[in-house]
């Protein structure tokens, strides 16, 4: 009896001979890196992730070893910038916050 698998993350290893030539899906992809299947596609669509080996219709497939080359490298390179932009965001965000709050006390009072 095989073992019933629940989530992307639970997928059973690949044997080490097979990692050269084993395919895997989207979802696969994506779970393996901690990011959304949108955010796969977009980085594919964008040329910074692999392209897809077998692209059929409801069947896209993806090299192993090339997503774990691209897991690596894109580990590696890391993003400096991205606590600089998180932190403009959520000062936007809370800029934007005040001012609803401000037009909400002003409505509420009149």
């Amino acid at each position: 009896m095989r073992p019933t698998v629940t989530a992307k993350t639970d997928l059973p290893t690949v044997p080490p001979a097979l990692q050269g030539v084993a395919l895997i899906d989207a979802p696969t992809c994506a779970a393996a890196g901690g990011m959304s299947v949108s955010w796969w596609h977009d980085a594919v669509r964008a040329g910074d992730a692999p392209k897809p080996v077998v692209r059929q219709p409801r069947c896209t497939r993806w090299r192993l070893a090339d997503v774990v080359a691209f897991w690596q490298s894109f580990a590696s390179k890391g993003d400096t910038q991205a606590a600089e932009r998180l932190s403009a965001q959520a000062k936007r965000a809370s800029a934007a916050a005040r001012v609803k709050r401000k037009a909400h006390a002003q409505g509420a009072a009149a």
